[in-house]
């Protein structure tokens, strides 16, 4: 699978920080512009507004624990910020690529890592790369 070898450093991504605020922003006040019971609303906003902080932590950027990603005949492999070192990771059954945004679960040394991608955060070929790994694998 060389051919679908795959090297990536994204860009930070503002503008999907603020998509993912405005979407937990409106899922948070919907159910009080839905006229939900007080109790039940209060819980929906709480339950949106706590998933908040999860999806904000998946945007690349330098607030990213995971630096880079590299997979290649070697197998998958992460840098993490702060060390130039790569340590060996896989790719959970959860990864999904879509047309414009790509999703990864990433497992390394015992931790969770994950990464809301888009397509303007790497260059294109290396996006194109990650879809077809992630279709062949997951």
């Amino acid at each position: 699978m060389t051919s679908f070898a795959v090297d990536l450093e994204p860009a930070a991504s503002p503008r999907l920080a603020f998509v993912a605020l405005a979407v937990h922003v409106a899922a948070a006040a919907s159910p009080w512009v839905a006229h939900v019971p007080g109790g039940l609303a209060i819980a929906l906003t709480m339950a949106s507004l706590a998933g908040l902080a999860s999806s904000l932590a998946a945007v690349p950027g330098p607030h990213h624990r995971m630096s880079a990603l590299r997979i290649d005949a070697s197998g998958c492999r992460v840098r993490l910020r702060g060390t130039q070192s790569w340590q060996r990771a896989t790719i959970a059954p959860g990864s999904t690529a879509l047309a414009d945004i790509a999703f990864l679960d990433i497992r390394c040394e015992g931790r969770r890592l994950t990464w809301l991608l888009t397509r303007q955060a790497v260059p294109a070929g290396s996006f194109r790369g990650l879809k077809a790994r992630l279709r062949l694998s997951c």
